[in-house]
């Protein structure tokens, strides 16, 4: 038997993160006027201006999450490895 908490693996963990941030709201939102800052007509500051936010708070919240699901994997291996007692009849 094994013991397996982690949320992601190498290859699932940008586009499930991307999945779950963006089932919030107000990122959706932000994203939403980030990308109509890019419109000529409706621009109040520069498009790239606009990004900058929205990218740093979607990059610190996928370190988070790659550190919490690498903790999981760490202390999976440490119990999957851990020595126990097996009583027979």
């Amino acid at each position: 038997n094994r013991l397996k908490t982690t949320k992601y693996t190498a290859l699932s963990f940008l586009p499930k993160n991307l999945f779950e941030q963006f089932h919030r709201l107000a990122n959706v939102y932000f994203v939403f006027i980030a990308l109509l800052n890019f419109v000529p007509a409706v621009n109040a500051f520069q498009p790239e201006l606009a990004l900058a936010p929205v990218l740093f708070i979607l990059a610190v919240t996928a370190i988070k999450d790659l550190w919490e699901d690498y903790s999981r994997y760490r202390s999976d291996k440490e119990i999957n490895h851990m020595e126990c007692l097996v009583y027979s009849r």
